[in-house]
């Protein structure tokens, strides 16, 4: 395998859990890129991948009619311990190599008004390509394993040529993300909020975190995706939600402050985020990443969607497998340059306009979590001066939860926003053991909002085929999600 790299001997330690954050917010506000792309491109490493791949890279962003073309972007990120100088993430004796540790494919529209981020769980297994090894160029892979040992065996680009192998796709470009552009490209949007339902104190990581919602530094931002046993149950498929949130408000931030106002401040993100950019040859070259970047600039937070691969169990307790009837109809949408759930247009009347079902047709149960004695009756009562049913009132399993929630199963996902703009700042958890839509009051509870629904922009059975089960059901980048 050819394997030069335009500035660096070798790969840098790469961020896993971020690959997506620097890369789809580069291009998503890449407004201005054009004059300081001297600068800018001299920050970014290219690598050849054609001899894996077997074909030339895409260098195709505008047709010959002058129109756009779909754009597909494998996003990687690496679990090499190799230059770090503490063991916050892991012994870099013990753990040797590198292996994709978060991938997700982006798909952006031709006509730019949406983007569709599919995470694939690294704990897939897989058949593997073969790939020549970046170092000996001996064949690799051929055999049965983790998705994360592509990345291992034959760099990005055997990655790339296994996810063309599981989707049937062809994927245009590929960028890896690096561990100090992260916390650069962080530190350069001044922070980043997360949520969290309960406070965590990670020895390993050195995260301490009050509950409800903070502003992280690029340290705590990485601490933040990368721990697994003190947040939630532990498993990676829920830190890929947390690492798909944390995605989601990076995107918030770039979007809804002055960053586009403010020539400084956004040179200074840009060179963060193209210091942290590994690409293939195509993408690295001046026109393809200039007219790709200022392409993107009109998709919105709003119709930027998250999704998981669907999966099933494997039966090891560890790994999981493809659904592949499940996932045809992700693969399927991408092919055919269609969103997974309809993009949604700006409303003007109000804040939740666009809200789809009223609260005469919602039941809900309310649980006191607040420690104020009665709190759950009262609300319970608000709640049904303005139309909802609700179920039954009791406490939360304790007393203390400083910040409201509504868990919900994914089934009634649109319900579940019509309650979240109700009960003003409730973080919004999707709950895959529900069955009907809780609300546990918190400390912060200051009473309910009447809201306005708009008309529906997606059918049921529409809006049913999108969600699917728990395993998929998608977000989009401007919905708060606490976990």
């Amino acid at each position: 395998m050819s394997s030069e790299v335009s500035s660096r001997s070798r790969w840098p330690r790469l961020i896993a859990g971020i690959a997506a954050g620097a890369v789809l917010l580069t291009t998503l506000v890449g407004v201005g890129l054009e004059y300081f792309y001297g600068q800018l491109r001299g920050n970014i490493t290219s690598l050849d991948i054609s001899d894996v791949l077997g074909r030339s890279p895409n260098t195709t962003v505008i047709d010959g009619a002058g129109n756009y073309t779909p754009l597909t972007i494998l996003l990687m990120g690496s679990d090499s311990r190799e230059s770090q100088t503490d063991n916050r993430f892991g012994d870099p004796s013990l753990y040797t190599g590198e292996r994709s540790d978060t991938t997700i494919l982006v798909h952006i529209g031709a006509d730019r008004s949406f983007a569709t981020a599919v995470s694939i769980p690294r704990d897939t297994w897989v058949t593997l390509p073969e790939c020549p090894r970046p170092t000996t160029g001996e064949p690799g892979g051929g055999f049965e394993a983790k998705f994360n040992t592509a990345f291992e065996i034959g760099g990005p680009g055997c990655t790339m040529k296994l996810v063309e192998q599981m989707t049937g796709l062809e994927i245009d470009h590929f960028a890896v993300i690096d561990f100090g552009g992260f916390t650069n490209v962080v530190d350069a949007l001044g922070g980043v909020e997360v949520c969290l339902e309960e406070a965590v104190n990670d020895p390993q990581s050195q995260l301490v975190l009050p509950a409800g919602t903070s502003i992280v530094d690029g340290d705590q931002a990485l601490a933040f995706v990368r721990a697994r046993k003190t947040l939630g149950d532990g498993s990676d498929l829920q830190r890929i939600q947390r690492q798909q949130a944390f995605l989601s408000s990076m995107i918030r931030e770039a979007t809804d402050t002055g960053l586009l106002l403010n020539p400084l401040r956004f040179y200074e993100f840009l060179d963060a985020g193209t210091s942290s950019l590994t690409t293939d040859s195509g993408l690295a070259e001046r026109d393809v990443l200039q007219n790709t970047a200022l392409s993107l600039r009109g998709v919105r937070p709003e119709n930027v969607t998250f999704l998981t691969m669907p999966w099933v169990e494997r039966g090891d307790g560890s790994n999981v497998l493809v659904d592949t009837e499940r996932a045809a109809k992700v693969w399927a949408s991408i092919a055919n340059d269609e969103p997974w759930l309809k993009p949604r247009s700006k409303k003007t009347s109000t804040a939740d306009s666009d809200l789809t079902i009223a609260p005469a047709q919602i039941s809900v149960r309310v649980l006191n979590g607040s420690g104020v004695p009665g709190r759950a009756g009262e609300v319970a009562g608000e709640l049904t001066a303005l139309g909802y049913t609700v179920t039954s009132i009791a406490d939360a399993d304790r007393p203390d939860y400083v910040i409201s929630q509504i868990r919900y199963p994914a089934d009634l996902t649109e319900a579940a926003r019509t309650v979240a703009a109700t009960v003003k700042g409730a973080a919004l958890t999707l709950d895959p053991a529900a069955t009907v839509i809780t609300i546990v009051v918190g400390q912060d509870y200051s009473g309910v909002s009447q809201v306005t629904i708009g008309s529906a922009e997606l059918t049921d059975d529409e809006v049913d085929e999108a969600l699917g089960d728990t395993v998929t059901a998608p977000t989009t980048a401007d919905r708060v999600r606490c976990g």
